[in-house]
């Protein structure tokens, strides 16, 4: 601003000064002109030297000289007038008989030059042979400006130092009461990019008076409600998941996300809630290990802790990562036996049932195992198998897997307990065997496996030979002592995939599952000795006692339902007793006479 007013300054003190120097110019060519006439009319001409010399001299003219044009020296010659030659300025302005100007500027000097010509009028015309408008001549003055321009410079130089020097204290003073209002701005800019970044730590200083100092005061209280809100928000949040996820140095991103888990881990329990049996829940979970939190090689098992057994759900990336030996001795799994997550960082190899621990005594890969209570004890184990390099990735998981399984868990309870319920209903109470109802559930099932796999079914009657006498010679009790070591004699001689009924009273039925043709007999034979064999114990001393067996195969030995080859065992049983009992008998279609079955 400074400069613009002073280049303004200067052009204006230029033009000025020029104005001032063109106007004393014409003042001094009207003076002359007015004169020199009045001496040609006088007669006294020749005095005009002296006269223009006082005028020189008078108005500080560097010269003044007159100059005749070219109708006068055709009349009067150049007698007594300036021998110089007139130059370019002064000749265009003879041409044109217009007023000439120019300015001769350097360092040290400047002088104005002002060519003022004269035309004839009327009253010219008597004294000079010429027309009315011909130029007679012109008076050509030289104006010496150095002391002018010394003084403009001076005067822009006094102006120019006030208007600097006013300048910086009109900055200085605005700056400084601006200034907290910038600094004020600035601050707000940065705590609100924290803001942006999650970072509600951020404050702005109070030594700010007047109204910024108010508005800072408002804003950090903002900051600070914000701040609080989130943090308790997350609080709140965490109680409800029942753990805390881990936290970064984001707080706005933090409870973003620990909301959108809540909301998935939410939706994951309205959906587990809706499905109707442990394996729908299994491959939920499944489905979040692997395609939400992208994990590639985890396992999870089951424990059964009525039957002390250890089943593997679902495995990824091995066929299973631990030893078999926690399938049949489930307090061989670390997890499950102390109850708490098993951590390979904390010691390497901690769990020396893991199947790779030469991997993971080399550092090539980590595991962790969560285990998930139900009803007071562990009933499920989680294990999650990843390389190093993911270490910090995993452990950012565990909470919201942990969260995941605390939402699946009291759902996996109710339905292994209606498992259990159901179960106990197939159950027969005396001796562990399945009952009648259960035939009834799965009859339908097992025979069109069986079609659809091309494959035999077994069907073996057993009946206790003459159990009324064991009850009537010494008691019930005794009777059921029997009926019960029978009944684990006849399951430990199948095979864990066969099913063994208590078909009722004192009759068992056996069903083997997927058996070659004739190989029923064979399993009935065996059945038949491995009873024979047994001495059964009970208060009144120790007996032995022996079995019939009628065998029949399905669906070779009937084309309907399996029903009927039940009762074509059950025909092949009153034979084997017909025949003396203690003995296999084979159902052939000759004992079967009527339609009906």
């Amino acid at each position: 601003l400074a400069v613009f007013t002073l280049a303004i300054l200067a052009l204006f003190t230029r033009k000025s000064v020029l104005e001032s120097s063109e106007e004393t110019a014409l003042t001094v060519a009207e003076l002359v002109r007015d004169t020199l006439t009045s001496y040609m009319v006088l007669g006294v001409i020749d005095r005009r030297d002296v006269f223009l010399n006082q005028v020189k001299s008078t108005h500080g003219l560097e010269w003044v000289r007159v100059i005749r044009g070219e109708a006068v020296v055709r009349q009067f010659g150049r007698r007594g007038m300036d021998e110089r030659t007139a130059d370019a300025l002064e000749i265009e302005a003879l041409r044109l008989g217009e007023r000439r100007s120019d300015l001769i500027e350097d360092r040290d000097r400047v002088i104005y030059r002002l060519v003022i010509p004269y035309k004839a009028e009327r009253s010219c015309i008597t004294c000079h042979q010429v027309k009315e408008g011909e130029v007679l001549g012109a008076i050509s003055l030289g104006m010496d400006l150095t002391s002018k321009r010394a003084e403009a410079l001076t005067l822009l130089t006094i102006y120019g130092l006030s208007s600097i020097i006013l300048f910086v204290i009109m900055f200085y003073v605005v700056k400084k009461h601006f200034e907290p209002y910038d600094r004020f701005m600035r601050e707000v800019k940065t705590a609100l990019s924290g803001f942006k970044e999650g970072d509600f730590g951020r404050r702005v200083r109070l030594d700010l008076g007047g109204e910024v100092g108010e508005l800072a005061k408002t804003f950090n209280l903002v900051g600070e409600a914000l701040g609080k809100t989130l943090s308790t928000v997350r609080e709140k949040v965490s109680t409800l998941l029942g753990y805390r996820v881990v936290e970064t140095e984001n707080d706005l991103r933090d409870t973003e996300k620990i909301i959108d888990e809540l909301v998935k881990i939410s939706n994951f329990k309205r959906t587990v809630e809706q499905d109707l049996s442990k394996e729908d829940i299994y491959s939920r979970l499944e489905h979040v290990l692997s395609d939400y939190m992208s994990l590639d090689k985890f396992s999870i098992y089951e424990v059964d802790g009525d039957r002390n057994r250890m089943t593997l759900v679902t495995v990824h990336g091995e066929k299973m990562w631990c030893s078999e030996a926690i399938l049949e001795n489930p307090d061989e799994c670390r997890a499950k036996r102390t109850g708490q997550d098993v951590d390979s960082t904390e010691f390497p190899c901690i769990c020396p049932r893991f199947a790779h621990n030469d991997l993971c005594s080399t550092g090539r890969i980590q595991y962790y195992c969560i285990p998930l209570n139900l009803g007071g004890r562990v009933g499920n184990v989680v294990q999650i198998v990843y390389e190093s390099d993911m270490d910090m990735f995993v452990r950012m998981l565990i909470p919201y897997i942990k969260g995941y399984l605390q939402e699946a868990a009291p759902v996996l309870e109710s339905r292994r307990l209606m498992e259990l319920l159901q179960r106990q209903s197939y159950i027969d109470q005396l001796t562990g065997l399945y009952n009648r109802r259960f035939l009834e559930e799965i009859g339908e099932k097992l025979s069109a496996q069986i079609r659809r796999r091309g494959t035999c079914l077994g069907v073996l009657m057993v009946d206790i030979d003459y159990f009324k006498q064991v009850n009537d010679a010494y008691g019930h009790d005794a009777g059921d002592r029997v009926l019960r070591e029978i009944a684990a004699v006849v399951k430990e001689n199948v095979r864990e995939a066969d099913y063994v009924i208590r078909f009722g009273g004192e009759e068992i039925l056996v069903l083997l599952m997927d058996i070659r043709e004739g190989e029923a007999e064979e399993v009935a034979e065996k059945i038949r000795k491995a009873v024979e064999g047994k001495r059964i114990s009970f208060s009144g001393g120790v007996m032995s006692k022996t079995v019939s067996v009628g065998v029949s195969e399905f669906p070779k030995d009937c084309e309907g339902k399996l029903w009927q080859c039940i009762k074509f065992a059950d025909v092949a049983l009153y034979r084997a007793k017909e025949e003396g009992r203690n003995r296999v008998v084979r159902f052939l279609p000759e004992m079967w006479k009527t339609a009906e079955y």
